[in-house]
């Protein structure tokens, strides 16, 4: 069988281009969990707000990564393949510091479309739309963030750490402090075919146990110069400890 897939080029490093080698470690730890259980993929970029559509109709199997509370009745595998910590950012100069919700009130803040990123936050977009929080939607959206903070735009972006973080992408920013809640992503399958999305999620499941067995999950995050910590279910010994990457419990 052959599972179409389907994830932001800016996702990256979790998903990265599809015309690449290098098509981001969670996409990757998907290739070759399917592939050990006999399957392959077939990945492609699409926004993520136009991917949650397409798998949604059935036209794509899945995207990766994804969170539950984004994709309700989506079928899921029982293993993640992914974890996530969202961060605010601000400009070098910018005085502000996350505190809480009720911190909030004192800036006007960007986020990404589709997202779900706590329900204390994701009531206060909803309450304050346009006005306190502004979603962006379509491609690149991290880079536009971040750009949008540094002209002044907006006074501070709400974001995945390591798609800040990772490589220079934060030059010119800095961490004003990050949600409690660290969201597990997910191979999210289509509720439009639901025994073969079973099958999938039953496949995967079975293939990402034999990878995170035998050692390949952790070459691929050693490839993204990644460790354990951002994936469930992976301990720090079995994938050593010379990661380049700052545990999420380090400073920035």
């Amino acid at each position: 069988m052959t599972v179409s897939v389907a994830a932001p080029a800016y996702w990256c490093p979790y998903a990265c281009e599809a015309d690449k080698a290098r098509w981001g470690f969670a996409v990757e730890i998907t290739r070759i969990a399917l592939e050990a259980s006999g399957h392959s993929i077939n990945y492609r970029n699409l926004p993520y707000d136009r991917a949650l559509v397409e798998t949604a109709r059935g036209d794509v199997d899945a995207i990766v990564p994804a969170f539950r509370g984004e994709t309700p009745g989506f079928i899921f595998p029982r293993q993640a393949v992914s974890v996530s910590e969202y961060c605010f950012y601000v400009s070098e100069d910018g005085p502000w510091r996350y505190a809480g919700p009720e911190s909030l009130d004192s800036i006007h803040f960007a986020a990404t479309s589709g997202y779900s990123y706590n329900e204390a936050i994701d009531a206060y977009i909803a309450a304050n739309l346009d006005q306190g929080a502004t979603l962006i939607m379509g491609d690149d959206i991290p880079r536009r963030l971040r750009d949008l903070v540094r002209m002044g735009r907006f006074d501070a972006l709400l974001d995945d750490r390591l798609l800040l973080d990772y490589s220079e992408n934060h030059a010119g920013l800095v961490n004003a402090g990050c949600l409690e809640e660290r969201h597990a992503g997910y191979l999210a399958l289509s509720p439009q075919h639901p025994d073969r999305s079973k099958a999938i999620a039953r496949a995967f499941d079975r293939g990402i146990t034999e990878i995170r067995a035998d050692g390949r999950l952790c070459k691929i995050l050693d490839d993204y110069g990644l460790d354990a910590d951002f994936v469930p279910g992976v301990e720090p010994a079995d994938c050593g400890s010379d990661s380049p990457w700052q545990s999420h419990d380090e400073e920035t």
